[in-house]
């Protein structure tokens, strides 16, 4: 009969155990720090998003598994049923700093489209006696020309020896 180190299993138990909730906590953190980070980039960089979507869906994937891998390299004899635990554990806690970030995304982006939806609009009534160019109808409407020398936006230089 073989004999079993009582001390190695249950020190194995506790750390298998405090690691349910450790390593969860610890992915979340990391995941409100990637939330964060991707927040800011789309922010100064917008084009990013719809290109590069499978980057931070592949960088999530990533930061939830890493940790999970690591921890069972480190305590070695680590049963599958516990390591399908932490990864199910890991993507959750990975998950809500992710999620709630969305929501918040998803808020921000409702005031902007009420705000936009209640400003005052012109109607086509207040244009009806205007008689400035419809070129000139954009930007400055007090008399304001094109910066680059032109009238009307166009490239054409303006003054008496080009009058024609």
């Amino acid at each position: 009969m073989q004999t079993v180190n009582s001390d190695a299993t249950m020190s194995t138990v506790t750390n298998a155990d405090h690691l349910a909730v450790q390593l969860p906590l610890q992915v979340m953190g990391l995941s409100t720090v990637y939330a964060a980070t991707l927040e800011l980039i789309e922010r100064r960089f917008p084009t990013v998003l719809p290109d590069h979507l499978w980057a931070e869906v592949a960088g999530g994937v990533v930061l939830s598994l890493a940790p999970v891998a690591l921890a069972a390299r480190r305590l070695g004899s680590l049963d599958w049923r516990r390591y399908e635990d932490l990864v199910w554990r890991s993507f959750v806690a990975a998950g809500i700093p992710i999620i709630l970030w969305q929501l918040g995304e998803n808020v921000l982006r409702r005031r902007a489209a009420e705000e936009y939806l209640r400003r005052p609009r012109r109607s086509a009534i207040n244009y009806a006696d205007d008689t400035a160019p419809l070129a000139n109808r954009t930007g400055d409407r007090e008399g304001g020309t094109d910066p680059r020398g032109g009238r009307g936006g166009s490239g054409h230089p303006s003054g008496p020896e080009y009058a024609g």
